[in-house]
């Protein structure tokens, strides 16, 4: 099973991440404080982490083990964020980070709403899931912003390196259909 190579929304293009990304998503969010608050990764000190990462992601579509996306300004091509989708039927999850700049006009819900849409058509999908950090509530509106329900606090669930936090709490959000 793979997910498309793009998306288009209204405003915005998402497109396999590529290695010439790295530059953009090493100053767009990885190396910054608040973007990676929360994350399960640490925040990139050099700029070959986000040629490794950029590397993994391609890795990762050609293989089919996930699905990362650049999300993109449509108009202008400016890299916002990424998303990936990771399809292991009958479920898929997915996760997202979007550089500061971005927050708050919608751009993370209308990029995770179309890769939710996408997957929960899917004959083999039951189930789209996602995690986020309980005190992130901008992260939990997204969530829901796409379709996905509270479902649990998952305790110990992964590791946040800037919260200094081994094994922290997380709040899982799904949508679910029954099977056909």
């Amino acid at each position: 099973m793979r997910a498309p190579d793009e998306f288009h929304t209204e405003r915005l293009r998402l497109r396999p991440v590529r290695r010439t990304d790295a530059e953009e998503i090493f100053r767009t969010y990885a190396s910054e404080a608040a973007p990676t608050r929360f994350m399960p990764f640490e925040r990139h000190r050099d700029i070959a982490e986000s040629v490794a990462f950029a590397e993994r992601c391609e890795e990762s579509r050609k293989s089919g083990a996930a699905f990362p996306w650049a999300v993109t300004d449509k108009t202008s091509g400016t890299l916002m964020g990424v998303l990936e989708l990771r399809l292991a039927p009958p479920k898929a999850d997915f996760g997202y980070i979007f550089g500061e700049p971005f927050w708050g006009r919608g751009f993370a819900g209308e990029a995770a709403s179309a890769v939710v849409a996408w997957a929960i058509a899917q004959p083999e999908i039951f189930r789209v899931w996602a995690t986020c950090h309980p005190g992130n509530a901008a992260s939990a509106a997204v969530l829901r912003k796409a379709g996905l329900s509270y479902e649990a606090t998952l305790a110990n669930w992964e590791s946040r390196p800037q919260l200094d936090e081994i094994a922290g709490s997380s709040d899982c959000y799904a949508l679910t259909r029954p099977p056909r």
